[in-house]
């Protein structure tokens, strides 16, 4: 039980941690939205780049924070029948809808993974006229969601543990 505890600790360590760096996108994104408007606005010189930029960070930022909403209870639940239910109730549920997760999880992580390789491999650059590289940003995509997977078996881990016992894992 003490190796299963280092475990889930060091994965929710992980997911706290890159959701406090992925949080640093926003206001990166937020800069270059600014920087647009002002140059627009103010001195009537648009930019070319500033919409491909902001995409790319955003699109990051929300697919990154996934682990890090997963860690936190932040995702979407069905509360009309959850809510009501006690914590163990609650712990077995999620630990036998685990399966459908770690499938899904898994297709995405194998699919993301293959488009994300096949865009890396040609260093693919996007098709507006900024034509930015954009296969790095594509492989963010099966990252985050192999932080998600390891979030999903901490919490899975976590939820057993609970159904099992009734104690939390510490």
């Amino acid at each position: 039980m003490r190796k299963l505890g280092y475990i889930v600790h060091k994965i929710d360590v992980l997911s706290e941690w890159s959701g406090r760096v992925l949080f640093l996108l926003i206001l990166v994104m937020v800069g270059t939205i600014m920087f647009e408007v002002v140059s627009r606005y103010l001195f009537n010189r648009p930019t070319m780049w500033s919409l491909d930029a902001s995409t790319m960070v955003y699109g990051t930022y929300m697919i990154g924070a996934g682990a890090y909403a997963l860690l936190h209870g932040a995702h979407i639940k069905m509360d009309l029948f959850y809510a009501r239910w006690s914590k163990r109730t609650k712990a077995i549920v999620d630990a036998c809808t685990f399966p459908l997760f770690l499938l899904f999880c898994s297709i995405l992580l194998w699919k993301s993974g293959v488009y994300g390789w096949q865009s890396f491999m040609r260093l693919e650059h996007a098709v507006t006229a900024w034509s930015p590289p954009i296969y790095h940003w594509k492989m963010t995509v099966p990252a985050a969601v192999l932080l998600i997977l390891l979030q999903g078996v901490s919490k899975f881990i976590r939820d057993l543990t609970f159904a099992v016992s009734g104690e939390e894992l510490k």
